[in-house]
């Protein structure tokens, strides 16, 4: 799979915001857009994606299945709305978004019918049948990713595993082990929601050093592990800096320096994800939120 290294992610994104930033994105030279049905904005998303259709060769859109759509006959049809938002023919990189099964229409009430790898066999028939190109996962771990890559029965094997790493939780294991199986990574939160981590003196003093930005000295540190970064911003101004991150390159001091930064940080609220910085949190956040949504 050839995935840009930079790409303009749509998370969080408000509502008459999000199409003018893919629309920035794309003006300035932007060819890959990362969406998600849960982000409830493809539908905006694809009103940018539409104004430049002659294009639709040199773009590669992204998005995700969310996690009450495991069933076969949910898979194919949520795929076909992503795609009737998006106003497209294809998504070029499909994921499933946790990996998790949920009842449909449910939050964190588990699906006993459903299963990532009935839902994985789904998702090679929609390659197949021409709705997306590549297939892969977001949020798995070693385990998780090693169970679809070492079954038999699987074809076609995750092209990419979507997680969360960024200088504040490198995540290190888990991008040098997905990089070792052949399976692209790609970078969620990179920047770590900015704040603090941009005020960091170490950080600071490298960004001085190279004449950018603390955003591009943390966006380049990703890009120089092989990782894809996707921010988000909807600033015409930040996003055309945000991609520009290959007129420098971080020395192996300054890499050595940015280890202080990583304190095990996770920027992702969701309580069903089971990763190490908070899954202590969510051991008893679970539970209530199950209970609760129930």
């Amino acid at each position: 799979m050839k995935i840009p290294p930079v790409g303009l992610g749509t998370w969080k994104a408000k509502p008459n915001e999000v199409r003018e930033a893919v629309t920035a994105a794309i003006a300035c030279g932007y060819t890959h857009v990362d969406c998600a049905a849960a982000y409830a904005n493809e539908w905006e998303v694809g009103e940018a994606l539409a104004a430049c259709a002659s294009r639709r060769d040199e773009l590669f859109v992204t998005s995700k299945l969310w996690n009450d759509r495991r069933r076969p006959k949910d898979v194919r049809e949520a795929l076909e709305t992503t795609l009737k938002d998006l106003q497209l023919e294809y998504v070029d990189l499909y994921l499933i978004h946790w990996p998790v099964c949920w009842r449909r229409g449910t939050v964190l009430q588990p699906d006993a019918e459903a299963s990532i790898r009935e839902c994985w066999l789904e998702l090679e028939r929609c390659v197949r049948d021409g709705l997306v190109k590549h297939i892969g996962v977001s949020n798995f771990n070693e385990t998780q990713l090693a169970a679809l890559l070492d079954d038999d029965g699987i074809t076609i094997k995750p092209a990419c595993n979507q997680i969360e790493t960024h200088p504040l939780w490198s995540n290190d294991a888990l991008v040098k082990y997905t990089q070792s199986r052949g399976v692209t990574v790609t970078a969620y939160s990179p920047l770590a929601q900015g704040g603090e981590l941009f005020e960091h003196p170490t950080l600071k003093r490298i960004a001085e050093k190279h004449g950018v930005t603390p955003a591009q000295v943390v966006l380049r540190w990703n890009v120089q592990r092989g990782v894809v970064v996707i921010p988000k911003s909807t600033s015409p101004a930040r996003i055309a800096s945000n991609a520009d991150l290959f007129s420098f390159e971080l020395s192996d001091e300054d890499v050595e320096d940015m280890k202080v930064l990583d304190v095990g940080k996770s920027c992702a609220s969701a309580p069903w994800s089971e990763f190490a910085p908070v899954a202590s949190r969510n051991r008893w956040l679970r539970p209530l939120g199950r209970t609760l949504s129930w």
